[in-house]
């Protein structure tokens, strides 16, 4: 019995076995923040089983607390026990009227006694606020749907076709894309004072035909539905060709140009490219057309301008070079929408209720019977400050 006892404290009351749910987040934090794969954190999977398994644990405490707020005694004498304790020169009875007369509560042994304290109330609001937290969030996991796209000026692209998308990333049970509107981009802004980032002007027409123009911002997201539809950035794709002097093709394919976090002199877009005996790097001027090669191998570094559709081709060195193409793509996400009202409301709770707890705390006495008097253990000012005990 008293093993059942440790056990179901260790569950329901002492916050070291809560410790183990914080491994897995460790982990993905650590591995966000340097770079480097680490166990369990390949998918969402281990994550997801985690919060579900803390909010359960979480709801189990919370009901706990729940059900002890009507109690006169809440934490029980089993609990958090000192050690230390003082032996008083008085009966345990005098003691125990003593207290009483102060609003302390017994159990039936009268053994053990505590005052009501707003502190238990912040525990329980504590735990109100994360389980809030953790089931709202896991709910939004398995509703989860997030799709990116890249797309020019064009035709409309129907957002409620899974083939549309370049990559999608659904839950369980995730939000069906079917009452997504057709989109079509009628124009690119390139990053200047007004748009920083670039921006997009898009078009959303509805089933129903209904159409409404929208400039998409990064970082400002436009809602539809149940949905956010927003630009992450501007992507330039040139296909970079590279030839060598009597060897044929060393390289033929379409590089990723992304914005760079800074200006590297004039060009703001850069993108890295791999062939099989080469390697390099394009930097990119919009304004000008204007693109920077840089073409690596082995110890041999060669550096060339090219402008997109003046030069057909320019010869550096044993290098050929061209540029037969380019594209303009807008990379767009689209991500049902989560409950962040909820979820940051499930926070400050959680956080009102901690600082309750460590603020205010338990007021818990323990008396026992001895040849001198009254051997008393105490938790909290409270007592001390009634039986006068120099601590």
């Amino acid at each position: 019995m008293k093993a059942e006892s440790k056990l179901s404290r260790l569950v329901l009351v002492s916050p070291w076995s809560l410790l183990i749910f914080l491994v897995i987040p460790l982990l993905v934090i650590l591995s966000i923040t340097l770079h480097f794969r680490l166990p369990l954190v390949g998918s969402t999977t281990p994550l997801f089983v985690n919060n579900v398994c803390f909010a359960f644990f979480v709801a189990c405490r919370l009901l706990r607390y729940i059900a002890g707020m009507r109690k006169s005694v809440r934490y029980g004498a089993a609990c958090c026990r000192p050690r230390q304790s003082v032996t008083l020169p008085s009966p345990v009875a005098e003691v125990r009227a003593l207290l009483g007369k102060a609003g302390y509560s017994f159990d039936a042994d009268g053994g053990y006694g505590e005052q009501r304290d707003i502190g238990y109330l912040g525990t329980t609001v504590m735990y109100c606020g994360l389980f809030i937290l953790l089931s709202v969030g896991s709910w939004d996991n398995l509703r989860q749907f997030s799709g990116v796209l890249r797309d020019g000026m064009g035709p409309a692209t129907s957002l409620n076709k899974i083939e549309s998308y370049l990559s999608i990333n659904k839950g369980l049970f995730a939000a069906s894309p079917v009452s997504l509107p057709r989109m079509q981009i009628i124009s690119q802004s390139l990053p200047d004072s007004t748009y920083p980032k670039g921006a997009t002007e898009v078009v959303l027409t509805s089933e129903d035909g209904k159409a409404q123009k929208y400039t998409l911002i990064p970082g400002k997201p436009v809602s539809y539905g149940a949905f956010d539809i927003s630009m992450a950035k501007l992507v330039f794709q040139p296909q970079i060709v590279i030839k060598y002097t009597g060897s044929g093709t060393l390289f033929d394919g379409l590089v990723t140009l992304d914005p760079l976090v800074q200006k590297r002199g004039v060009y703001s877009f850069y993108g890295l490219f791999q062939g099989v005996i080469l390697g390099g790097g394009v930097y990119y001027q919009p304004e000008k057309n204007m693109l920077m090669v840089v073409i690596t191998r082995g110890n041999e570094k060669v550096v060339t301008d090219l402008a997109f559709q003046v030069d057909q081709q320019v010869v550096k060195g044993d290098y050929i070079l061209s540029c037969a193409k380019m594209g303009q793509w807008s990379e767009i996400h689209v991500i049902h929408r989560r409950h962040k009202g909820l979820l940051v409301a499930g926070g400050i709770i959680a956080i009102i209720g901690l600082l309750l707890r460590v603020a205010i705390r338990p007021q818990r006495v323990w008396l026992e019977e001895a040849p001198e008097g009254c051997v008393v253990r105490v938790v909290g000012n409270e007592a001390i400050r009634l039986l006068k005990i120099t601590v």
